[in-house]
């Protein structure tokens, strides 16, 4: 089978140098194993045509980046009145997945090609988490009306949104952030540094929604392989709270075997028994046997009470 084509659709203009290689980084994909193509919203207008069209009142903004490496701030309508021509016009080119990079676009579309949506996957994320007793913390770029970007916060369980705020910088955000478990970095514009410098300054585990995004492109590649194995795409490697716990696991603790850790990994990314079948391509009967095999060795009945046992965990 040739190499899976993926086409990655971004809000601003293309090339995004600034997110889609620390994506790719993040899939571990071997040499030839992806055909990537970059699509931007924007591409094809020029900068004069893309400032006019300031966002109107009450409008949602987005914050994106034009080619040369500017920011700017449009509304919501024009971006969107763009995007569904392009998804329309991908849809039909053959690709093997395309990918929404850019979470706060909140409208569903409908696609014959498998297709990944950021702000879904990330949405999926998040609610896997707070089904149980963690406090978990968000953070998110701002794009202000009259300023440079700024960092919203809040932090949220299972019953309520119980803390939020706006910082101009990422420290005084971090302090907002002091009760959470587990922060999650939500807009795409933050990387990997970003989430090391975030988990300094707050000693909690930090998530970015490129991981997310990356784990969730991984499930959907992983079963368009020929015989696919679990380092094809980076699937039990990339996993790094799963990684993490493993490591710190007392010494005498009995070994996942690396189907359980291609099932479990996969577990925590958010995907059900039958969906990690297909991508593993294993039974979900068999899925959910590496499962409770998995957790039961890990003294865990849930992937969710098993990423509060890493937060507790990780958190001493």
């Amino acid at each position: 089978m040739m190499s899976p084509r993926l086409a990655i659709v971004t809000i601003g203009q293309t090339p995004r140098d600034d997110v889609i290689p620390e994506m790719l980084m993040l899939l571990e994909a071997e040499p030839g194993k992806l055909q990537v193509e970059e699509f931007g919203v924007l591409d094809g207008l020029v900068e004069a045509e893309i400032r006019a069209q300031a966002p109107k009142p009450r409008e949602a903004r987005l914050h994106t980046r034009l080619a040369d490496g500017t920011s700017i701030v449009l509304g919501s309508g024009f971006i969107l009145g763009r995007l569904e021509p392009l998804l329309e016009e991908l849809d039909g080119r053959g690709y093997d997945l395309i990918v929404l990079a850019s979470t706060s676009i909140f409208r569903s579309f409908r696609m014959r090609t498998a297709f990944v949506h950021a702000q879904n996957a990330v949405d999926a994320w998040i609610a896997t988490l707070v089904m149980g007793d963690c406090e978990l913390g968000l953070i998110h770029s701002l794009a202000g009306q009259h300023r440079g970007l700024a960092h919203g916060t809040l932090v949220q369980n299972a019953r309520a949104v119980v803390a939020g705020g706006e910082s101009a910088e990422l420290k005084e955000a971090a302090e907002r952030l002091g009760s959470a478990d587990l922060i999650l970095m939500h807009s795409v514009s933050y990387g990997e540094p970003d989430a090391r410098h975030l988990a300094a300054l707050t000693r909690k585990p930090v998530v970015t929604a490129r991981r997310i995004l990356a784990g969730a492109i991984r499930l959907h590649l992983f079963g368009l392989v020929d015989q696919p194995s679990p380092s094809s795409f980076g699937l039990a490697a990339d996993s790094d709270l799963l990684a993490w716990l493993i490591d710190h696991l007392p010494s005498d603790a009995e070994l996942l075997t690396p189907r359980e850790r291609d099932v479990l990994a996969a577990a925590l990314e958010g995907g059900g028994n039958k969906e990690i079948g297909r991508k593993l391509g294993i039974s979900h009967r068999t899925v959910e046997i590496h499962r409770g095999r998995g957790l039961a060795k890990l003294n865990a009945r849930s992937p969710v009470e098993l990423m509060r046992r890493l937060l507790i965990t990780r958190g001493t």
